[in-house]
């Protein structure tokens, strides 16, 4: 039996409670997790109990156990605080854990997040990016706020603030890296003279004779986002981090009986770009004309069968004029067939990189041929220069000292000579001159 289940066996001698409370009356101080152990019979208890804690929390969090053990649970994979309990017949006994309170935004980078928005817009003045950066500043802050609402709304209910922050935690972390993001405040604007367009109608009608107020939401298919709008007719756009959808809002009071029809224009997103699919198809053509002349012909011939039937299905159905309901169900079935068309490029890219790989390992299987005949060559030179015995070596040593006197007696000879010659004719010089 795992070891914070043991305690539910003596029940109804021990119950824990887990009760949170908040140390100070103020909602974001460290929090106090109580751990009540009660013992309803009438006679004296001592029981171990134990108590996981939220996964959140790190040891540095955990500030006080209040005399409890603090070990971590590699099954549940968070830290458990136990103990042994000593009960009188109806006692109860309180264990106050102090932790920290981790499960709300930060107020100062809440704030950095606000400043970098603006700084990202302002950098944007006198570009092309700066109309549609406006949107995103909107739709940046808007969501923002809604996460900071969610928040106030339970500030004093910690349990259900604990279980708002994990679902909204990786929308504040999408949110701060936007705010910085180059890339995402200077995305390039679709271009709406070559793109289709298409109108997300929204028509709105008061049949009382009372005048209403019209505040819905009107939600928009998880790939709009807000440069693709090319008129909002006055809507705002913001986001639904449940759903994950962004939807369009406009507060306006209808008059009795009146009928309002808006056309919001937004640029067609739900085509694979040519550019895209034209990439693919390079990649995989320059892979296979190496691959090819190899033994690996056969593994590249299946695969671009299956790159090549994809890629006609995708062009064909893109073609083809259908509904805006038609026409996004087909986008995204080919987005998995484009998915599924990468892996196959990357499969040949990864065939194409064995080879290679096995040609390197040719070549310096080569190399190694030609050092193991280099050493034949040194093994062979070695027994010719063997070390020579004693006499052989004097043998040697005697014909060297004879040849360079040899040498030494024809060259003196030979200066001698020279020498001579050259006395002769310096007498004859005298005696001319003399004459």
């Amino acid at each position: 039996m795992r070891r914070n289940d043991r305690i539910f066996k003596y029940v109804p001698w021990v119950v824990v409670l887990l009760l949170i409370g908040v140390l100070t009356p103020y909602a974001w101080a460290d929090l106090y997790l109580n751990i009540l152990a009660v013992n309803g019979s009438d006679v004296a208890r001592e029981k171990e109990i134990s108590q996981v804690l939220p996964k959140e929390l790190t040891a540095e969090d955990i500030l006080d156990t209040d005399g409890l053990r603090l070990e971590y649970d590699v099954e549940t994979g968070a830290y458990m605080v136990s103990g042994t309990v000593a009960l009188a017949p109806k006692e109860s006994k309180t264990y106050k854990i102090l932790i920290r309170d981790l499960w709300k935004f930060d107020e100062e980078q809440v704030g950095k997040v606000r400043e970098q928005v603006e700084v990202s817009l302002k950098q944007l003045e006198g570009t092309e990016y700066y109309d549609v950066g406006k949107i995103k500043k909107q739709v940046l802050l808007q969501r923002l706020d809604f996460l900071l609402q969610e928040q106030a709304r339970f500030a004093d209910n910690i349990e259900k603030r604990m279980d708002t922050f994990r679902v909204y935690e990786q929308e504040m972390a999408t949110l701060r890296e936007h705010a910085g993001s180059i890339k995402y405040w200077r995305t390039k604007l679709p271009d709406t003279e070559d793109a289709d367009v298409f109108y997300f109608i929204i028509e709105l009608e008061n049949p009382t004779d009372e005048p209403v107020m019209n505040n819905q939401k009107y939600y928009l298919p998880k790939e709009v986002t807000p440069e693709h709008f090319v008129d909002l007719q006055d809507f705002d756009i913001r986001y639904d981090s449940i759903k994950q959808k962004s939807y369009l809002i406009k507060e306006e009071e209808l008059k009795p009986k009146e009928v309002k029809r808006y056309n919001i224009a937004l640029i067609d997103v739900w085509n694979i770009k040519q550019k895209n699919l034209d990439n693919l198809k390079e990649r995989a053509k320059y892979a296979y004309q190496y691959i090819e002349p190899t033994k690996y012909v056969e593994n590249a011939k299946y695969l671009m069968g299956n790159i090549k039937k994809n890629f006609e299905t995708i062009e064909g159905i893109q073609a083809r004029e259908k509904s805006i309901n038609e026409h996004i169900s087909v986008y995204r079935r080919n987005v998995e067939r484009f998915a599924s068309t990468r892996k196959d490029v990357e499969a040949l890219e990864e065939l194409l990189e064995v080879i290679r790989e096995e040609l390197k390992r040719s070549k310096v299987e080569n190399v190694l041929k030609k050092i193991r005949g280099l050493r034949t060559l040194v093994d062979i030179a070695k027994s010719i220069m063997k070390k020579p015995v004693d006499q052989v070596a004097w043998n040697i040593i005697m014909a060297i000292l004879i040849f360079v006197g040899v040498v030494t007696i024809i060259n003196f000879a030979i200066w001698g000579s020279r020498s001579k010659n050259i006395d002769e004719k310096e007498e004859t010089k005298e005696e001319k001159k003399g004459s």
